[in-house]
């Protein structure tokens, strides 16, 4: 269905192409298209009660941008783009990604509805080397999965569709310098840092990594320590079930 929705500054109406039922909901942040199949999910009930997710966490990456660029993804349906994107130096992008269909049209019309101009949207999901992956976008009894949504080992029928994978050391231009480095993508935070081993590496970029469990924490931790042992990333805390790590060093009073 199409849906015709007047601008915050009052102007033009904008025609938003979004081809499922759906409505709308605003925080102090902005505007979101909240799809009818995930209006009970817990992040679009916060959004339509006028609230804001995960606030704290939020907070802190516009804080930790300080002039560069962020990564954050997977963006379900735009929740944090209108907070991050309002943060921003003169000249630095938001850059984001969803692999879920439903995720996507929903995220392009909040992005339109907040005409958020720094923002780079890639209708994929990311990975350690480019490609397709199965990717679940609904339970067996047909139920949409909206931000829980996952790459998975196998096709299953019904339940999961083909999504191109690609890294995110690709998605970002290397001229970019990007301040922080956020990751909700359901387990596949792994990967996802495989592919971002350029912009690791060049920026040391704060991590922020979703772990829902201190298990995930500290595999998250251990990957780290694997990967990128020249930068010595540290666990700094826990935060609205994401972890923290920053680069070794960061912060320390300067010696002499």
């Amino acid at each position: 269905m199409q849906s015709e929705a007047i601008h915050p500054t009052g102007a033009t109406p904008v025609v938003l192409p979004a081809d499922f039922h759906h409505g709308f909901a605003v925080n102090e942040f902005g505007f979101y298209c909240i799809p009818d199949a995930v209006r009970q999910r817990e992040v679009c009930k916060l959004l339509l009660q006028g609230e804001v997710n995960e606030p704290r966490t939020l907070n802190l990456i516009r804080r930790l941008a300080r002039g560069g660029d962020v990564i954050s993804g997977g963006a379900f349906v735009g929740d944090f783009l209108p907070a991050i994107s309002q943060a921003l130096a003169p000249g630095a992008l938001l850059h984001s990604f969803e692999p879920n269909p439903m995720s996507q049209t929903a995220t392009h019309v909040t992005i339109a509805l907040n005409r958020l101009a720094n923002v780079r949207f890639h209708p994929v999901a990311v990975g350690e080397a480019d490609g397709h992956l199965p990717f679940k976008v609904t339970r067996p009894g047909g139920e949409a999965m909206g931000g829980i949504s996952r790459v998975v080992a196998e096709h299953q029928q019904g339940v999961t569709v083909e999504v191109p994978v690609r890294r995110l050391d690709d998605l970002v231009d290397a001229s970019r310098r990007v301040s922080v480095l956020h990751l909700d993508v359901e387990g596949h935070e792994g990967p996802a840092l495989q592919g971002a081993t350029g912009i690791v590496t060049r920026d040391r970029p704060a991590l922020i990594l979703e772990a829902t469990r201190f298990r995930q924490a500290r595999a998250l931790k251990a990957h780290l320590s694997e990967t990128f042992r020249d930068i010595g990333y540290q666990l700094v805390g826990t935060m609205e079930r994401n972890v923290f790590f920053l680069p070794e060093g960061l912060g320390r009073p300067v010696s002499g």
